[in-house]
């Protein structure tokens, strides 16, 4: 399980990633992300729900790869006769590596604004991955290749692995996409297996839009083969003015 703090102007509240139950919080607020099972306690709560592929990694290397759909597959092998170096930095690692931090949130930025696509910066908040970086709960990989990189960045409890955003700068004018693809392919293997070797039992690959309609982000992370399970999101008040902020929201959200 994820915990950390967030002040707000005029409230405080804890998130908390990976939960099984819930827990005591002395913030206002406790806003819990991703339930794979509702708790007992919490039937009467309002949940945000969210469709997720996800890897178990209790399988084993051959039944996880057979999941992976034939492109996939195919992929992942012309990625393995190229020249792509693949490197995990584990928290300790990412700990006494101040310009990788740095790399990672100047090229991200940069991403965002080389696809137009600006709305996407606040899926990277410097404050909170920095605490998350602190608490030990990130851990980050790379592909190299010609003229080109990928990055994964992923939120971890030690259990639990969610690929929080991945980017990379295939789009540049020299870029030889073709070899980008087979890189971020051969990188999510990669990864799996890494994390499957580390003792992690789950692998979350985040939302999809929609299974019947997917869309291309959807249909990439749904190639790999895993399970389809609903992920369950929620806020809980622990003070006076953390229920009425809930109340708020949720009036605001009937509107």
């Amino acid at each position: 399980m994820i915990r950390f703090e967030v002040k707000k102007k005029l409230y405080k509240y804890e998130r908390i990633i990976f939960p099984e139950k819930t827990v005591e919080s002395k913030c206002d607020i406790s806003r819990y992300m991703r339930f794979y099972d509702i708790p007992e306690n919490l039937k009467n709560i309002i949940f945000d729900t969210y469709r997720t592929p996800v890897t178990n990694l209790f399988e084993t290397e051959e039944e996880i790869q057979a999941r992976y759909s034939k492109d996939v597959r195919y992929e992942v092998r012309r990625a393995g006769r190229e020249e792509i170096s693949y490197k995990v930095y584990d928290n300790l690692d990412i700990k006494k590596n101040n310009e990788l931090i740095l790399d990672v949130e100047t090229k991200y930025y940069t991403f965002c604004d080389q696809i137009d696509m600006l709305e996407l910066k606040h899926n990277l908040n410097k404050t909170e991955f920095e605490i998350m970086i602190e608490n030990g709960n990130i851990v980050i990989s790379k592909a190299e290749f010609l003229n080109g990189w990928t990055y994964h960045v992923y939120q971890v409890d030690g259990k639990h692995v969610l690929l929080w955003f991945s980017f990379s700068d295939y789009r540049k004018e020299n870029a030889n996409k073709s070899l980008a693809g087979w890189a971020n392919r051969g990188l999510h293997n990669f990864d799996i297996l890494y994390f499957k070797n580390s003792g992690y039992e789950l692998y979350d690959w985040g939302n999809i839009a929609s299974e019947q309609t997917p869309n291309h982000i959807d249909k990439f992370k749904m190639a790999f083969g895993g399970e389809i399970k609903t992920a369950y999101c929620c806020f809980v008040g622990n003070t006076f003015k953390g229920k009425f902020l809930i109340k708020l929201r949720e009036m605001r959200n009937k509107r």
